[in-house]
């Protein structure tokens, strides 16, 4: 096969303005977690800010990659009303 035969490489998708928005606000909701999980003298609530904090981060960094973020956590239910 020739140079000029090469099959082209498929660009990996590109986040959007409004991804990177949502990017941003990830992280900066990660910082705060991680900010109030600092300051309380609750252990337990340090661990749920922290994970918390780790689960937006994660997410953030899912989406900048150009994949849709997951869906939150389907454990927690909001009562109707």
């Amino acid at each position: 096969m020739t140079t000029g035969q090469l099959p082209r490489r498929v660009p990996a998708p590109r986040p959007t303005a409004d991804q990177r928005r949502r990017v941003a606000l990830l992280l900066e909701t990660a910082d705060v977690l991680a900010e109030r999980a600092r300051r309380t003298d609750d252990r337990v609530q340090a661990q749920v800010l922290l994970r918390r904090s780790a689960q937006r981060r994660a997410q953030a960094a899912t989406l900048a990659t150009g994949r849709p973020a997951p869906a939150p956590d389907s454990r927690r239910q909001v009562a109707p009303g």
